[in-house]
This record gives C-alpha cells, structure tokens and sequence, in this order.
C-alpha cells in the first residue's frame, strides 16, 4: 500500500491533503520531517517540486545506508587477501597471456567500462574529468588518449588474429552521472569520437541520491528541492540493469568486462594481459592492484570483511591496523585499489 501512495504521490505531486499528511507521516517516521519545512513559503510551482522530489525518497534505504556507514568496519572482522587468491605475472608467463587477451578482444568478447560520474573539481575545473587537458604538448584529454588506446588494442588484435569477415570492434560503455552526461555526449559527438565508430561508444547514466550530514538528515540544495550527488561506483550495477546495459553487452556477445576510472592517465585500455590472465584462471572477478607506499598511504585496500571481499577504505582502517607487517616485513594490508577491475559476463 505505501508503494502505491508513494506512486500516487509522485505522479500528482502531491496536491491532495490526504496524500500530503501521509507524506508527513513517513517523514516523521524516519525523522526527515524538515524537509517540509519552507513548504509554506513557496509558491505552487515550487511547492508541486519539492513535494515531488520528496517523494521519490526511498527513505528506508537512506535509513539502512547511514546506518551501515555509521556502523563502519571493525578490525577484528579484517583479514588480508589469502596467497591463493592472488596472482602476478611473471615475465616468461607474459606472452600466453597476451595473446589470449587479443585473441578474445579479436573475437570481440571483450569491452571497456569507464565510470565517469565526476566533476573535475579537485583538477580546478567545472567540467567532467575526462575533458580535462592534462598538460601534454598535444593538448589531448584523457578522453581522447583512452580513444586512441581503444584504437590501438583494436589494431593489434587484428593483426594478431586477423579475420577476414570483419574488423574486431572493443565497445565502450561509459557510465556518466546528471552532472557530467549532456556534456560528455556533446564533447565525444564535437570530437566525431575519436575516431571510433559512434554506435561503439554508449552512454548511461547513475543514478542520484541525497545527500546527508553527519546526523544522517537529508540535506536542502534549496528551499524546494533536495541535495543530491552521484550514486559512487557502487551504483555501476543498478545502472547496468536500469539502462539495459547488460543487455546490449549480451546482444554483441560480450563475455568479458574492463573496469576503470577515468583519471587513471596510464590505464591499459582492455588491457589484454589482464583480461587475458583472469580468462585463462577463469576468475569472475580481478582487480588489479599496488603496494601501498606506506602504511597510511590514503588509498582503499582490497581485504576480506568476514567472508566477504571487499575495498576498505583508508579512513575506515584504524592506523594499528594499517601498521600491521608480516614475518618478512611487508604491510598485512598493502593491496591498494587503484579501480581496475575484471568482470566476467
């Protein structure tokens, strides 16, 4: 019954008085009642919005984020990654596995996966990261660098294992945010792509969520509407579905995914060594990873909490904890995330 007030409530921004006192009620429940409390000072078109924005709210889920972050992680419950979980390449292995990541990218089975959600606020700029110029004589982005990567892995597997029927095409899939999506478009589409192939590149969005302060309390951008910033890399899977990514991947035959950030200047575009060493370990899931320069170096570390596999964050380790070394000397906790990532499909 409450889905369906709420769905009543979205739609007909919630005009009626019973809806409204209902909206009151679920409010006062999870203690997010000043979000009503400019109501009476806006007028009707700003009134509609906030009330609206409002109640869109999964106020329950709020409620279990905060809660879960608030809890945070306890050392006792942190183990290091177990050696056999582990892997490197050695150089004599090397070449195996880069023939099987071409070999695979040859066969297109393979995709790149840009989480580009960000602002470029920490680089001294107001548009998404990936335009940002970073200095080089040619004035590229790191948009157009990581294009032209794209291109050369293509090549390479080409001339690798040529095909006759076709060239082999790597997709591109790039997941944006409200902030950084109309602008990105516009940026690959002024650029005609780098040279890729348009229908190769595919856009999608995160979703949003609010913001809170300390207390837990959803915060006011304005007085009719609600503070709200990107979902993290952590929203990628509920976009995936949302925006049928999954489904395309799967239409074009796609078995194997390259995760990375978009400021990592030096990534290896489906980076064939990589891919090519978890498809022949037949992992679900790699992460490429760098020893931590030093124990409180502010980098997440990739453990276990409990049984789980996970990134813990630097501020979520106690520096006892984060001084840990073993018999030889070396970190407990040194495999710092550098957001680089393998998927299986």
């Amino acid at each position: 019954i409450l889905l369906l007030n709420r769905a009543d409530m979205m739609e007909n921004g919630v005009q009626n008085g019973d809806s409204l006192e209902s909206l009151k009620k679920l409010l006062e429940t999870h203690q997010q009642q000043h979000l009503l409390t400019f109501l009476d000072q806006l007028d009707p078109k700003q009134r509609t919005e906030l009330l609206r924005d409002v109640a869109q709210v999964d106020f329950q889920d709020i409620d279990n984020f905060y809660h879960q972050q608030e809890e945070g992680v306890k050392d006792e419950d942190l183990s290091p990654v177990p050696p056999e979980a582990c892997g490197s390449v050695r150089d004599a292995e090397y070449p195996q596995y880069w023939d099987q990541g071409l070999r695979l990218i040859s066969e297109g089975k393979v995709c790149v996966l840009l989480l580009a959600g960000g602002q470029g606020t920490r680089l001294g700029v107001d548009y998404p990261k990936g335009m940002f110029d970073v200095g080089l004589p040619s004035h590229k982005s790191l948009y157009h660098i990581q294009a032209e990567r794209i291109l050369k892995v293509q090549q390479l597997a080409d001339a690798a294992f040529p095909n006759s029927q076709s060239k082999c095409v790597i997709p591109w899939y790039i997941m944006t945010s409200e902030h950084t999506k109309a602008s990105t478009e516009n940026y690959f589409s002024e650029n005609d792509y780098f040279g890729l192939d348009k229908k190769n590149v595919v856009f999608f969005e995160q979703d949003m969520i609010p913001c809170l302060d300390f207390n837990g309390k959803i915060l006011l951008d304005s007085k009719h509407k609600i503070s709200r910033a990107p979902d993290g890399n952590g929203g990628l899977y509920n976009a995936l579905v949302k925006h049928k990514v999954l489904d395309d991947m799967e239409a074009r035959g796609i078995d194997h995914i390259h995760i990375y950030g978009v400021d990592n200047i030096l990534v290896k575009m489906a980076d064939p060594a990589f891919v090519g060493f978890c498809a022949l370990k037949r992992a679900q899931c790699g992460n490429k990873v760098l020893p931590k320069a030093e124990p409180h170096e502010k980098v997440g570390v990739v453990c276990k909490v409990g049984d789980v596999y996970k990134v813990v964050e630097y501020s979520e380790i106690s520096p006892a904890t984060a001084e840990l070394r073993d018999a030889a000397g070396k970190l407990v906790y040194d495999a710092g995330n550098i957001v680089n990532h393998y998927l299986s499909y």
